[in-house]
């Protein structure tokens, strides 16, 4: 296609789907227009799901969520192939290392094309050393640049950016403002050392390259005194909110240094850039007439640790998901030897904390759970060395994986220097809580009693808007969630399952009419937005008080979903895992199956308990509309649950999400087109919080929902 420019990009604008989502993403649909403009006769356009470390971050095998996703979004939005009859080609890949990419691709071309494996590999060998041979002239290029500044003087600006930022339209030609008055531009790929650079010291979990660089090449500008540091990032890229605090906090710590952070979208802004671009090199100018400041070395990221000796002096404190979930997993974490507390549900207290210590651009899960812990704390007038705050912690694509990170500095900036910070990280590669690590037998424990309070949970979804004694089915609930917990504290697993059983009595015990059926409302999203009520501003409530049945997903499917992208690797990628986690990832999979299987054998005893869809089933009705092996976010489990409730015969469904949730871009706005296709007559009702979502916004388009599902069931 031919290089951006406002009419290309403008060319497509009406097959967005998601007015937040990134302007590169925006972008991306002039591009493929113009390429149906040129007469191709094919477009590939691939989605890569992983790609090998070139840095020496190991797990830095990540891609965005945006630009893995969005030939989906091109595919379900603007549709050459059955608009245009041009094929797209979306092959799905997961290249964990060069070997993995190599067989992959050999054997697609081989399928699709009939394409020799031995012509394919001859042409990756080519591309590699392409490939090779432009990084060491860029690099070439780049030590020569800054060989010159050190001979004449003056600095030069490292332009740090995503590659598609380097796109001149996308970063308003930023370069120009620089060259045009003799500063020299390097781009990060024209760092010389860029791959080498150690970065076990910073305070993030690194899980992609794009992200390895933009932080190497901060340390780098940073300890050279004749470089300066420019970084671009776009509205709406929820990972450049968190990567932006610490190129800043690298760059001051090292030297003193602040770099220019430019967040640009498809506005004119040329007057507001030239203003900043400026200023900076006035302050930049004004400081080196100034001495150098010493080149510091960075310390330990995380000096406060939990320690063996903590599980008996300090209590961890556990932020919540949802209320019953928070007290299992409590309860397995005590098991463990611990002091545990479950945190109860703080109201607005807990999002005016989250705001508080978390600024804006930071997702409104963290902000919530975050806030929550802080505000509890505040409260109870804790002493920082007296507990300890737990968070969850996966590594993955989605800004999860640095919610320890956000906590840290939230923490420290409330005055709570002393408290250290534990997590459900196995890994713990920053050495965050060495004297805790949450056992395998803790995880079978927790996902145990997750399945029972799942199936009370339902069950209590099912009567609650019918009962005849107002409150009762939230008083069973509660009655059952403490029994489970307290008895598989003192009792084991096996006194969880009687209490299981007798909470299964219990609810059989409760009187309800559902001779007038309301029309049912099924929700899914986010996982914290989904089921934490001050996240999602007790949505649930406030659908059965305006006489809806809500049903949602299982909470426990969240856990399976990433057994199953394992499995997958193995079976349909042929990747080769280490052992433990392929035994992991087939053993629990059937683990899921048994506690399921003896769990609802139990809850049948209820008249209205009916049997959950299993994971890997929906999973088949998902994937040909997003692939199961697609890790961002929620994955599948959106499309899946949806699909599964729409052939139910449900017909009303809201998704929720965060502003700015990069997967949901895809896995949420993305595929409702393409399942309104199957079911045209379903209505899907995607919405967006953020801090500032006031609840008369939300109540607004529930409403609208609301009118619409009576209407359907008066016409049925």
């Amino acid at each position: 296609s031919r290089p951006s420019s406002k009419k290309l990009f403008e060319r497509g604008l009406q097959f967005v789907a998601s007015d937040t989502v990134c302007f590169p993403a925006k972008m991306a649909h002039g591009h493929i227009h113009d390429l149906v403009d040129s007469k191709v006769t094919r477009i590939f356009m691939p989605m890569i799901n992983r790609l090998p470390s070139e840095t020496s971050e190991p797990l830095s095998t990540y891609t965005c969520p945006v630009l893995k996703g969005y030939p989906l979004v091109i595919r379900y939005s603007d549709d050459p192939e059955h608009r245009l009859n041009i094929p797209l080609d979306t092959p799905l890949f997961h290249w964990f290392t060069e070997k993995d990419r190599d067989d992959q691709l050999a054997r697609y071309m081989r399928d699709t094309f009939g394409i020799d494996p031995g012509l394919t590999r001859r042409a990756i060998i080519q591309g590699d050393r392409s490939l090779a041979s432009f990084y060491h002239v860029m690099a070439a290029e780049g030590a020569e640049v800054i060989a010159r500044v050190e001979k004449d003087g003056g600095f030069a600006v490292v332009l740090a950016a995503r590659y598609y930022q380097y796109d001149e339209l996308v970063n308003h030609n930023l370069s120009r403002y620089f060259t045009n008055i003799g500063i020299p531009v390097l781009t990060l790929d024209s760092l010389p050392g860029l791959r080498d650079v150690d970065l076990s010291k910073t305070m993030l979990d690194i899980t992609n390259n794009n992200h390895a660089q933009l932080l190497s090449g901060a340390i780098i500008a940073a300890r050279h005194p004749l470089l300066e540091y420019v970084q671009v990032f776009s509205f709406g890229c929820g990972h450049d909110a968190l990567y932006t605090d610490e190129v800043t906090r690298l760059m001051a710590e090292i030297s003193g240094k602040a770099p220019l952070i430019l967040k640009l979208d498809e506005s004119d802004v040329a007057g507001p850039l030239r203003i900043r671009v400026r200023s900076f090199i006035e302050t930049v100018n004004a400081r080196c007439q100034k001495a150098a400041q010493a080149i510091e070395s960075l310390g330990d990221p995380y000096p406060v640790k939990f320690k063996k000796n903590h599980r008996k002096t300090r209590t961890i404190l556990v932020p919540n998901t949802s209320a019953a979930f928070t007290k299992i997993l409590s309860t397995a974490i005590g098991k463990q030897g611990c002091l545990v507390e479950p945190l109860p549900m703080s109201g607005r207290a807990s999002l005016q904390a989250g705001k508080k210590y978390l600024h804006n651009d930071i997702c409104f899960p963290a902000q919530v759970v975050i806030g929550e812990a802080i505000a509890y704390i505040q409260k109870r007038k804790f002493r920082g060395d007296e507990i300890a705050v737990g968070m969850a912690k996966f590594n993955c694509d989605c800004r999860l994986t640095n919610y320890s990170f956000l906590l840290r500095r939230a923490l420290d900036e409330a005055g709570y220097t002393e408290t250290p910070i534990i997590s459900t990280d196995q890994l713990d590669r920053k050495s965050i809580h060495p004297g805790f690590k949450l056992s395998g037998l803790s995880y079978v424990r927790a996902i145990w009693c997750l399945i029972m309070a799942d199936i009370l949970e339902d069950l209590r979804r099912k009567i609650r808007p019918y009962e005849l004694e107002k409150g009762e089915t939230n008083r069973v609930f509660d009655q059952s969630v403490d029994s489970i917990t307290y008895s598989l504290k003192h009792r084991g697993m096996l006194g969880a399952l009687r209490a299981y059983r007798y909470s299964i009595d219990e609810f059989c015990k409760i009187r309800y009419d559902r001779s007038v059926p309301r029309p049912v409302v099924f929700i899914i999203g986010e996982y914290i937005a989904n089921y934490h009520p001050d996240c999602n501003y007790h949505i649930e409530e406030y659908l059965e008080q305006n006489n809806m049945e809500v049903k949602l997903a299982r909470m426990y499917d969240v856990f399976r979903k990433y057994l199953l992208h394992t499995v997958s690797d193995v079976k349909d990628f042929h990747i080769r895992h280490s052992l433990s986690d392929t035994l992991t990832a087939f053993g629990g999979n059937a683990f899921f199956d048994i506690a399921l299987d003896g769990m609802e054998k139990i809850a049948r005893k209820h008249p209205l308990y009916q049997n959950t869809g299993r994971l890997p089933r929906l999973a088949e009705k998902s994937d040909p509309i997003i692939h199961h092996s697609i890790n961002s976010g929620e994955s599948f489990l959106i499309s899946a649950e949806l699909l599964h409730n729409a052939a139910e015969g449900i017909r009303s469904f809201v998704i929720l999400q965060p502003f700015g949730c990069l997967p949901n871009h895809i896995c949420g706005r993305g595929v409702i087109k393409k399942i309104k296709e199957q079911y045209p007559e379903v209505q899907i009702l995607p919405l967006d919080y953020d801090p500032d979502t006031s609840f008369a916004n939300v109540e607004n388009r529930l409403q609208m929902l609301i009118m619409n599902a009576r209407e359907a069931s008066i016409c049925g």
